[in-house]
């Protein structure tokens, strides 16, 4: 081209395209609104930086100085998604001086999957929101927001802020009353990992961002919040915008970036996730078999690269030993020659596997469609060596993971569970024993696929010395019993050990658990636990949660440990001490059963609700006292919602040849939320 190129920059594309055109010996001048910006770019002989915000009359003397044409051949507008402003003037001076237009757009990747996004169309209605919700904030939205956000929120100690490391960034930041801690100065984009650790340093219950696309950092920050389970507050795009991408854009302008080859867009690049299977030529698929001969470069473990060899020639590739998404994305973003790249997983992709969180990760690489490719997973090779159905086994992972393997074994006939590296034989046929599970068969399998391969079959007590021989440990256990569990809650008084502490009676102990309106995953309080009835019945209906039992009398403790036990409450945590103190140390409750509160009934709600305000309340009120505090804190707080209901139980006794129906005294269900 005769002319140079202007580029309105200030993003990390903006400084991409500047570097393209110097190395393409393409002349351009790019204009950058801080000084921070211009101290990322390179000055070249073919690189002119202008520093400075401008306004349009600027701009079209910028252009065209004397009104004679323009000098330059394009106007690319790199700047930010919500720099509307200057997008607006750039826009104008080339109408003005007939210069042609292109904006450079950031892809609009968000997809909501994650279910605790909110989105606002500006930071002052994120702000009036946050400033209403509880916990603490980081925002990554920059200097600019940042005076909005801290005249609205008035508590400006729930406050981090992340801004460029420019000293007028942290003028603002301390102008606006942040200081010390709560600046972090960096400079992004950052990995997930990253994000990640920003996250837990800043404590954060929320983490606000603009949706500036992946270029911006945007599936890292969502990634990051996601795994972290902070959440997410965007801001949205001010406007709608058409334009062209990167690629588009090099396309118009008949250069090359010889770093992604998408020069003229012809080379096909392709990041392919191949389940290996168990470890032989014959759990892996043909498809993943013709993408590991296919390909220029493999990922994988040592192990997976020692069975990849095995199977195919890897002398013309190369490899790469790496498992950590974080170190593959690097490596991949370092080194774009390669146009067929193939990560190897272990097992099936689709089955406790990786591919999941890799894909997540590598979908920043824009330039490479990403595959996946299903192996032979564990569960149905192993199925298949002891000739058996698979269909109707519960599954289980051990695997760097914490599940309720004593509750899917009680519940299910046959159970498959992967063991993690810390997992031994010996243990889980310990626990088996402990949890009263000792007529169950166990199906261990070693090794699995590998020429070494090891099954052996027993009972629990055949494994309690058993002593495990490395890694790769799978079992199947079976349990004849299973169908004979009671699958409801109420269970029979009878059932549980009693001693001398208070037990919730059993019709008062249903109506509390419905009224409970538990689900899998619930993190359960019982507060005033007693013999535990409570939460032993919470534990089996949220078998994929957690109920911590809190008591503060040491005897009534060994009786729930002992009722823990007896009926399998692999979930269910004994906390000897007393609430409200003693909540403080706790992960946050979704439900919570209040049996006993030692007269500070008012002090245990309040903590609960500040520990979570979503979390649903079921009080057992018998005395007159526990009523009226009740019917107190109700009247004091319009804020909560209640349902009430008197629950009067009669049972029948035997008296001589005839029965007579005995009253147990009523009780209260008391059932609070707030009001959302």
């Amino acid at each position: 081209m005769d002319r140079p190129v202007l580029v309105f920059g200030g993003t990390s594309e903006g400084r991409r395209l500047a570097e393209l055109f110097d190395i393409n010996n393409i002349k351009c001048t790019v204009c950058v609104a801080t000084e921070y910006g211009e101290q990322l770019l390179s000055r070249t002989g073919n690189i002119t930086v202008i520093c400075g915000r401008m306004g349009l009359d600027e701009i079209c003397s910028l252009i065209a100085p004397d009104t004679g044409g323009s000098q330059f051949s394009y106007i690319i507008d790199a700047t930010h998604p919500y720099a509307s402003l200057i997008s607006a003037n750039a826009k104008q001076a080339c109408i003005r001086t007939g210069t042609v237009y292109l904006r450079l757009l950031r892809d609009n990747i968000y997809n909501n999957q994650y279910g605790n996004i909110k989105f606002f169309k500006d930071a002052s209605q994120a702000a009036q929101y946050l400033d209403n919700a509880t916990g603490r904030i980081l925002l990554t939205t920059g200097s600019k927001d940042l005076p909005v956000f801290c005249d609205r929120i008035k508590d400006k100690s729930r406050i981090t802020a992340r801004v460029l490391p420019s000293a007028s960034a942290i003028e603002t930041c301390n102008n606006s009353g942040l200081n010390g801690k709560q600046i972090i100065a960096m400079q992004g984009p950052f990995s997930k990992e990253t994000n990640i650790a920003l996250i837990k340093q800043a404590d954060a219950s929320f983490i606000v961002m603009k949706e500036s696309g992946s270029a911006g950092g945007f599936p890292e920050k969502i990634a990051a919040a996601k795994e972290t389970g902070t959440n997410i507050i965007i801001i949205k795009r001010p406007v709608e915008e058409t334009g062209y991408t990167f690629n588009e854009i090099i396309k118009i302008l008949g250069i090359r970036d010889a770093s992604t080859d998408t020069y003229n867009n012809n080379l096909h690049k392709e990041i392919t996730l191949a389940g290996m299977g168990m470890g032989n030529k014959g759990t892996l698929t043909i498809d993943g078999l013709d993408a590991l001969e296919e390909a220029e470069l493999v990922i994988g473990t040592g192990r997976l690269l020692e069975t990849a060899g095995s199977i195919v020639n890897m002398l013309s590739k190369e490899t790469y030993n790496a498992y950590d998404a974080g170190l593959i994305y690097k490596y991949i973003k370092e080194n774009q020659q390669y146009k067929n790249i193939v990560i190897l997983l272990s097992g099936d992709t689709g089955f406790y596997s990786g591919a999941k969180k890799l894909e997540e990760v590598l979908s920043g690489l824009q330039d490479y469609n990403i595959k996946i490719i299903p192996g032979i997973s564990s569960v149905v090779y192993f199925a298949s060596r002891l000739k058996t159905d698979w269909q109707d086994i519960k599954l289980i992972s051990l695997h760097g993971r914490t599940q309720n393997i004593i509750s899917a074994i009680k519940k299910h006939k046959k159970t498959f569970v992967l063991l993690g590296a810390k997992d031994s034989v010996a243990g889980l046929a310990g626990l088996c024993i402990q949890y009263g599970l000792e007529d169950v068969k166990l199906y261990i399998g070693h090794n699995l696929g590998y020429s070494d391969e090891e099954i052996t079959t027993g009972s629990p007590l055949d494994f309690t010395g058993y002593i495990n021989k490395g890694f790769l440990y799978c079992a199947i256990i079976e349990n004849t019993y299973a169908s004979r569990d009671i699958v409801t809650h109420g269970l029979p008084d009878s059932q549980f050990i009693r001693g001398n502490a208070p037990m919730t009676k059993e019709e008062i102990r249903g109506v509390s658990v419905s009224k409970l309106h538990l689900v899998r995953d619930a993190v359960v309080y019982d507060i005033g636990a007693g013999t535990g009835s409570v939460a032993v019945e919470c534990a089996r209906v949220a078998y994929n949660g957690k109920v911590y039992a809190i008591e503060k009398n040491s005897n009534a403790v060994k009786l729930i440990e002992q009722n823990k036990l007896l009926h399998g409450a692999f979930n269910l945590e004994v906390v000897n001490g007393k609430a409200p103190g003693i909540l403080e140390g706790l992960e946050p409750p979704t439900h919570v059963f209040i049996g006993g509160s030692s007269g500070e009934l008012n002090q245990v709600i309040n903590s609960v609700f500040e520990k979570n305000s979503k979390a649903r309340i079921v009080i057992n009120a018998v005395t007159l006292e526990t009523i009226a505090e009740a019917q107190r804190i109700i009247k004091d707080n319009k804020n909560l919602k209640t349902d009430i209901s008197c629950v009067s139980v009669s049972k029948a006794k035997a008296l001589g040849n005839y029965n007579i129906m005995q009253a147990l005294n009523p009780v209260w269900v008391i059932v609070l939320e707030l009001a959302q």
